[in-house]
Protein backbone atom coordinates (compact mmCIF):
# COMPACT_ATOMS: atom_id res chain seq x y z
CA UNK A 1 0.00 0.00 0.00
CA UNK A 2 1.38 3.72 -0.92
CA UNK A 3 1.06 6.52 0.66
CA UNK A 4 -2.48 6.98 2.02
CA UNK A 5 -4.92 9.92 0.90
CA UNK A 6 -8.25 10.97 2.06
CA UNK A 7 -10.21 13.79 -0.19
CA UNK A 8 -12.82 16.02 1.39
CA UNK A 9 -14.32 18.16 -1.06
CA UNK A 10 -18.12 18.51 -1.84
CA UNK A 11 -18.03 18.89 -5.67
CA UNK A 12 -18.27 15.38 -6.94
CA UNK A 13 -16.79 16.30 -10.46
CA UNK A 14 -13.83 17.45 -8.93
CA UNK A 15 -13.60 14.51 -6.96
CA UNK A 16 -13.24 12.29 -9.51
CA UNK A 17 -11.20 14.10 -11.58
CA UNK A 18 -8.82 13.87 -8.52
CA UNK A 19 -9.26 10.29 -7.94
CA UNK A 20 -8.23 10.01 -11.98
CA UNK A 21 -5.14 11.89 -11.57
CA UNK A 22 -3.80 9.88 -8.04
CA UNK A 23 -4.70 6.77 -10.53
CA UNK A 24 -1.42 7.96 -12.61
CA UNK A 25 0.84 8.26 -9.47
CA UNK A 26 1.23 5.23 -7.81
CA UNK A 27 2.81 5.96 -4.99
CA UNK A 28 -0.22 7.30 -3.58
CA UNK A 29 -3.43 5.36 -2.40
CA UNK A 30 -6.97 6.99 -2.16
CA UNK A 31 -8.81 5.57 0.66
CA UNK A 32 -11.68 8.05 0.96
CA UNK A 33 -13.76 10.92 -0.40
CA UNK A 34 -16.00 12.76 1.88
CA UNK A 35 -17.94 15.99 1.39
CA UNK A 36 -17.55 17.86 4.61
CA UNK A 37 -15.16 18.65 7.45
CA UNK A 38 -17.34 16.53 9.82
CA UNK A 39 -17.19 13.67 7.64
CA UNK A 40 -13.67 13.62 8.20
CA UNK A 41 -13.53 13.51 11.25
CA UNK A 42 -15.90 10.60 11.54
CA UNK A 43 -13.71 9.13 8.78
CA UNK A 44 -10.62 9.35 10.65
CA UNK A 45 -12.13 8.34 14.28
CA UNK A 46 -13.04 4.72 13.07
CA UNK A 47 -9.32 3.97 12.77
CA UNK A 48 -8.58 4.43 9.19
CA UNK A 49 -4.72 5.22 8.69
CA UNK A 50 -4.43 8.82 6.65
CA UNK A 51 -1.26 9.94 5.58
CA UNK A 52 -2.67 13.10 3.78
CA UNK A 53 -5.82 14.76 3.86
CA UNK A 54 -6.69 16.85 0.43
CA UNK A 55 -8.94 19.61 1.98
CA UNK A 56 -11.25 21.77 0.21
CA UNK A 57 -12.04 25.56 2.16
CA UNK A 58 -15.61 25.61 0.68
CA UNK A 59 -17.38 22.65 2.25
CA UNK A 60 -21.03 22.62 4.28
CA UNK A 61 -21.48 22.03 7.19
CA UNK A 62 -18.09 22.31 8.88
CA UNK A 63 -15.86 24.14 6.12
CA UNK A 64 -11.45 23.32 5.91
CA UNK A 65 -10.81 26.31 7.96
CA UNK A 66 -13.19 24.99 11.15
CA UNK A 67 -11.80 21.48 10.71
CA UNK A 68 -8.07 22.36 10.09
CA UNK A 69 -7.35 23.43 14.47
CA UNK A 70 -9.36 20.28 15.79
CA UNK A 71 -7.13 18.49 13.43
CA UNK A 72 -4.07 19.46 14.20
CA UNK A 73 -4.74 18.69 17.90
CA UNK A 74 -6.56 15.52 17.54
CA UNK A 75 -4.03 14.00 14.80
CA UNK A 76 -0.72 15.86 14.58
CA UNK A 77 1.05 13.42 12.30
CA UNK A 78 -1.81 13.94 10.23
CA UNK A 79 -0.37 16.14 6.54
CA UNK A 80 -2.81 18.43 5.53
CA UNK A 81 -2.45 20.13 1.85
CA UNK A 82 -5.10 22.79 0.97
CA UNK A 83 -6.46 22.53 -2.74
CA UNK A 84 -8.67 25.10 -3.09
CA UNK A 85 -10.67 28.03 -5.62
CA UNK A 86 -9.64 30.34 -2.84
CA UNK A 87 -5.95 30.86 -3.52
CA UNK A 88 -5.19 34.20 -1.90
CA UNK A 89 -2.46 34.99 0.21
CA UNK A 90 -4.61 35.76 3.77
CA UNK A 91 -6.13 32.25 3.18
CA UNK A 92 -3.13 31.00 3.10
CA UNK A 93 -1.69 32.02 5.78
CA UNK A 94 -4.43 31.93 7.47
CA UNK A 95 -4.31 27.43 6.95
CA UNK A 96 -0.67 28.10 7.51
CA UNK A 97 -1.44 29.41 10.82
CA UNK A 98 -3.85 26.59 11.65
CA UNK A 99 -1.69 23.83 10.98
CA UNK A 100 -1.84 22.97 7.48
CA UNK A 101 0.85 21.70 5.46
CA UNK A 102 0.39 22.84 1.78
CA UNK A 103 -1.77 25.00 -0.22
CA UNK A 104 -2.09 25.02 -3.63
CA UNK A 105 -5.04 26.03 -5.96
CA UNK A 106 -7.40 24.68 -7.84
CA UNK A 107 -6.24 26.27 -10.76
CA UNK A 108 -2.57 24.08 -10.83
CA UNK A 109 -1.61 22.05 -13.22
CA UNK A 110 -0.52 18.62 -12.58
CA UNK A 111 2.92 19.06 -11.59
CA UNK A 112 2.56 21.92 -8.78
CA UNK A 113 -0.37 19.64 -7.06
CA UNK A 114 2.13 16.08 -7.54
CA UNK A 115 5.05 18.24 -6.04
CA UNK A 116 2.89 19.60 -3.21
CA UNK A 117 1.95 15.73 -2.26
CA UNK A 118 5.75 14.51 -2.73
CA UNK A 119 6.98 17.79 -0.27
CA UNK A 120 4.14 17.47 2.19
CA UNK A 121 4.70 13.45 2.40
CA UNK A 122 8.86 14.17 2.86
CA UNK A 123 7.59 16.53 5.80
CA UNK A 124 7.92 19.71 3.91
CA UNK A 125 5.57 22.41 3.04
CA UNK A 126 4.10 23.29 -0.17
CA UNK A 127 2.16 27.10 0.18
CA UNK A 128 1.92 27.88 -3.94
CA UNK A 129 2.65 31.48 -4.04
CA UNK A 130 -0.03 33.61 -5.43
CA UNK A 131 1.85 34.78 -8.22
CA UNK A 132 0.22 38.32 -9.75
CA UNK A 133 1.47 36.57 -13.14
CA UNK A 134 -2.15 35.00 -13.56
CA UNK A 135 -3.66 38.49 -13.83
CA UNK A 136 -0.87 39.00 -16.35
CA UNK A 137 -1.63 36.27 -18.35
CA UNK A 138 -5.41 36.09 -18.17
CA UNK A 139 -5.49 33.59 -15.51
CA UNK A 140 -2.95 30.64 -17.25
CA UNK A 141 -0.12 31.43 -14.92
CA UNK A 142 0.92 27.52 -14.18
CA UNK A 143 0.40 26.54 -17.58
CA UNK A 144 3.11 29.85 -18.36
CA UNK A 145 5.31 28.40 -15.84
CA UNK A 146 5.59 24.87 -18.03
CA UNK A 147 5.82 26.42 -21.08
CA UNK A 148 8.67 28.42 -19.49
CA UNK A 149 9.86 25.10 -18.12
CA UNK A 150 10.00 23.20 -21.08
CA UNK A 151 11.46 25.57 -23.35
CA UNK A 152 14.17 26.58 -21.17
CA UNK A 153 15.33 23.16 -19.66
CA UNK A 154 14.19 24.42 -16.42
CA UNK A 155 13.96 22.37 -13.15
CA UNK A 156 10.92 22.02 -10.63
CA UNK A 157 13.15 23.92 -8.15
CA UNK A 158 13.90 27.24 -10.20
CA UNK A 159 10.13 27.46 -11.86
CA UNK A 160 9.35 27.84 -8.08
CA UNK A 161 11.65 30.34 -7.50
CA UNK A 162 10.33 32.22 -10.75
CA UNK A 163 7.46 31.91 -9.49
CA UNK A 164 8.56 33.84 -5.39
CA UNK A 165 10.44 36.17 -7.50
CA UNK A 166 7.79 37.28 -9.41
CA UNK A 167 5.23 37.29 -6.14
CA UNK A 168 8.08 39.79 -4.61
CA UNK A 169 8.95 37.28 -2.23
CA UNK A 170 12.71 38.68 -0.82
CA UNK A 171 15.49 35.94 -0.74
CA UNK A 172 15.47 35.38 2.77
CA UNK A 173 11.86 34.22 2.41
CA UNK A 174 12.49 32.36 -0.12
CA UNK A 175 15.02 30.43 1.51
CA UNK A 176 12.69 29.84 4.51
CA UNK A 177 9.71 28.73 2.38
CA UNK A 178 11.71 26.08 0.39
CA UNK A 179 14.06 24.90 3.14
CA UNK A 180 17.49 26.79 1.73
CA UNK A 181 20.26 28.35 2.68
CA UNK A 182 20.08 32.49 0.92
CA UNK A 183 23.61 31.53 -0.59
CA UNK A 184 21.83 28.73 -2.82
CA UNK A 185 18.32 30.59 -3.16
CA UNK A 186 21.27 33.39 -4.81
CA UNK A 187 23.02 30.68 -6.91
CA UNK A 188 19.48 29.24 -8.02
CA UNK A 189 18.44 32.80 -9.41
CA UNK A 190 21.65 33.46 -10.63
CA UNK A 191 21.55 30.16 -13.15
CA UNK A 192 18.15 31.36 -13.73
CA UNK A 193 18.54 34.64 -15.25
CA UNK A 194 21.54 33.04 -17.26
CA UNK A 195 18.88 29.83 -18.34
CA UNK A 196 16.48 32.69 -19.71
CA UNK A 197 19.55 35.36 -20.83
CA UNK A 198 17.74 38.00 -18.71
CA UNK A 199 19.60 39.98 -16.19
CA UNK A 200 16.73 41.89 -13.82
CA UNK A 201 13.11 41.16 -12.46
CA UNK A 202 11.72 43.16 -14.99
CA UNK A 203 13.27 40.86 -17.87
CA UNK A 204 11.80 38.20 -16.30
CA UNK A 205 8.70 39.69 -16.33
CA UNK A 206 8.47 40.80 -19.88
CA UNK A 207 9.57 37.34 -21.18
CA UNK A 208 6.77 35.52 -19.08
CA UNK A 209 4.62 38.67 -20.89
CA UNK A 210 5.75 37.57 -24.40
CA UNK A 211 5.20 33.57 -23.34
CA UNK A 212 1.71 34.21 -22.77
CA UNK A 213 1.36 35.68 -25.47
CA UNK A 214 2.64 33.11 -27.49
Amino acid sequence: MGISILLADDHRLFAVGIKRILDFIPEYDLVGTVENGKEVILFLEKNHQVDILILDLNMPLMGGMQVLSYLNSKYPELKKLILSGEHTKSAMDCCKNLGANGFIGKDSCFESFRNALDTIAMGGEYFQPVSTSQNIFNGHGDCIYQKLKEAFGLSGRETEIIQMVLNQCKTKEIAHRLHLSPLTVKTHRKNIFKKLKINSVIGLMNLMKKMGEG
